[in-house]
Parts: C-alpha cells; sequence; structure tokens
C-alpha cells in the first residue's frame, strides 16, 4: 500500500504558512515549502491505516487541526471525478512600485475552459476527531472548504485540505505544559490514538533587538531558556497584505539548535545589488516557536537535520513512521510562539 496523500505539503513549501510570514509564514507558515499533506510512500503491505497530520497550536497566527488521511494500494486509483468548471477568464493583479498601488488586468480566454474537479481518494471525511486534556473532550469536526471558487483546485497545502478536522465551537484553548490525547475513528472500523506535551510559551527578551533593524546589518533576537526545544525562528510582514512596502531580505525563517536561545539575521548581498538605499520604514513582526518532540522527532528522523525545519508545517516526512501517534502513520504534535513588533530599513 502507498499513501499516495500528497501530504508532502506542505511542507517543502514555496515557503508559504505557519512560519507564516502573512502572520509570518510558518505557515511554518507552519513554518515552509508548497507542496502536498502527506508521505510520498509508505513501505507495508498491510491493511489499510490511516495517515494523520495534526497540531495543537498556541499561535494566534495558526489554528490548530488534524488532517485524517488513509493509505491506498499502490495499484488502484488515487482519485475520482467529481465535477467540472467552466472558467472563462483569469485576473493578474500586481505591485506597481511606481504609484505604489495594486494594478489588475482581466484576461478572457478566447474559448471557455473547462476544468475537471478531481477528489483524492485517500481523504477520510467521516471520522471521529476528539482531542482531550485529560477533563475535558473536545470533538473537532471537518472544515468544508469552498468548492465555489475555482482557486481552491490549484492548492495542496493544509489550508484547503478536503479532510482538515477543526474546533468549531471556539471553546478549544490550548495550553502550554499540557498533556493533550487525541482519538480518531471512523465508521469502516480505522483508528489511531495519539499524546504530547505541549511546550512552555517563549519569552523574547525584546531589550536586545533595536528598534529599528537594518536589513543591511546582522541582528539578534534572544529568548528565555525553557528547556531542550528546538525553535523555530521567522520574521517578515505583520500580514499577508503585499501592498505593504517591499523591504528585500526582510522575509527569513530559520531552526535553532535545542538549547540555544539566541538566532542572528543574515543579509542577502543581492538584495543591495538590485535595491538601492531607501528610507522608507516597514512594519515587521519576529515570531520565535518552540516545537515539541513530536514534530521534532518527525522532520529530523524524517531525513532532515535542524537546519531544514524551517517550516514545521512543511517536509517531506517520515516513511512508515508515526510519531506521537498509535495505530497508523504520521504525527501528531504541538508548537508555542511569541512574538514581537519591530521597524525595519534597508
Amino acid at each position: 500500500m502507498n499513501s499516495k496523500n500528497h501530504l508532502g505539503v506542505i511542507l517543502r513549501f514555496a515557503k508559504e504558512f505557519l512560519l507564516q510570514t502573512s502572520t509570518i509564514t510558518i505557515i511554518l507558515t507552519l513554518f515552509i515549502s508548497c507542496g502536498n499533506w502527506g508521505w510520498e510512500s509508505i513501505d507495508t503491505d498491510n491493511e489499510e491505516k490511516l495517515n494523520i497530520f495534526g497540531l495543537i497550536s498556541l499561535d494566534d497566527s495558526l489554528e490548530s487541526f488534524v488532517i485524517v488521511h488513509k493509505t491506498l494500494e499502490t495499484s488502484g486509483p488515487d482519485d475520482r471525478v467529481v465535477g467540472s468548471d467552466t472558467i472563462y477568464y483569469h485576473v493578474i493583479e500586481w505591485y506597481n512600485e511606481d504609484t505604489g498601488g495594486v494594478e489588475s488586468d482581466t484576461n478572457w480566454y478566447e474559448e471557455p475552459w473547462v476544468q475537471t474537479i478531481t477528489e483524492p481518494l485517500y481523504i477520510v471525511k467521516d471520522a471521529t476527531v476528539i482531542i482531550s486534556d485529560g477533563t475535558q473532550d473536545f470533538e473537532f469536526h471537518r472544515q468544508q472548504p469552498n468548492l465555489d471558487n475555482h482557486y481552491f483546485y490549484w492548492r495542496d497545502d493544509y489550508l484547503v485540505d478536503l479532510a482538515r478536522y477543526v474546533d468549531t465551537t471556539g471553546q478549544f484553548t490550548p495550553q502550554a505544559n499540557t498533556l493533550y490525547t487525541l482519538t480518531i475513528s471512523t465508521p469502516g472500523g480505522l483508528a489511531v490514538t495519539g499524546s504530547l506535551t505541549t511546550p512552555s510559551l517563549p519569552v523574547i527578551y525584546e531589550s536586545t533587538t533595536i528598534d529599528t533593524v537594518s536589513m543591511r546589518q546582522p541582528f539578534q533576537v534572544s529568548w528565555a531558556y525553557a528547556g531542550d526545544f528546538t525553535t523555530l525562528v521567522a520574521t517578515g510582514y505583520p500580514s499577508d497584505d503585499y501592498r505593504e512596502f517591499y523591504l528585500c531580505g526582510m522575509e527569513q525563517q530559520s531552526a535553532v539548535e535545542p538549547g540555544d536561545t539566541t538566532w542572528t539575521s543574515t543579509t542577502d548581498p543581492y538584495c543591495f545589488d538590485e535595491f538601492g538605499n531607501s528610507d522608507q520604514i516597514s512594519e515587521m513582526d519576529i515570531r520565535v516557536r518552540f516545537v515539541d518532540d513530536n514534530y521534532a522527532e518527525y522532520f529530523v528522523h524524517g531525513g532532515g537535520d535542524a537546519g531544514d525545519i524551517s517550516n514545521i508545517l512543511i517536509g517531506e516526512g517520515g516513511i512508515g513512521e508515526g510519531f506521537g501517534i498509535e495505530g497508523g502513520f504520521g504525527v501528531f504534535g504541538a508548537l508555542s510562539s511569541s512574538r514581537i513588533k519591530r521597524h525595519a530599513r534597508e
């Protein structure tokens, strides 16, 4: 059997989420690469199993979620046709540096484009997903994507996954240093369990980072030691509004070894060759995230190293393994986050 899950998202992603630099692309932005959620291959001839990607998020830029996929036979199909969409035109938008505004243009097709819409067979739509803190159970429900927007069919990240389960009640507010368990079952008899302990909240030493940083000179960010957590650091715009003034080199993402409490930015000579000196000041977020053991193990053990964990929500994943998961494949992990705001200039 082969997962064919196209979970492989996220994760090497076109440097999109959750280190969320829109909210600092972590999307990990979380953390950073565009792709599909899943493992490219699972080497097993055993029975069908669930393939999970779950996150408990103590980060205001990302809600907690659980993606529920299942493995598929390598010899069978991996999707089915569910409809079609007729597209008559597309709109292109771009930022005009001369006018300082966004411009757009509409291109009409000579003949309407009829796009076939398919749905992956590995998605699980009828799972019961429960996360518990030992005192209260929280049931997550599948979030319906907007199928009326044809742009949906071009996206492979977790935001639009057909099997993405979230808390729809607004009552799930995860806490730091807390044990959580995960229980997933399906009417067809598939089931997995999982557990994790959420990391501490990072405490950033704001006084170590100057109020206005320069992209031409390295600057440092420091935080309090709270345990040997793999740490993700991301800088970028405080929103995904690309009309903000662009600064080359402003968006950076790095992973810091467990135990280290200081990160130093890098400078890109390309930026200085391509762009002249400017007095323009831009808002910038600096976000520090702690990653729990399950996610750290998943991405390190799955073939990466600390330098590759630039986006915990993005990566290739392990082969036929589970981290924080029993009875299936995948990962059930957590992250916490703190951020500060600074001004940036060239």
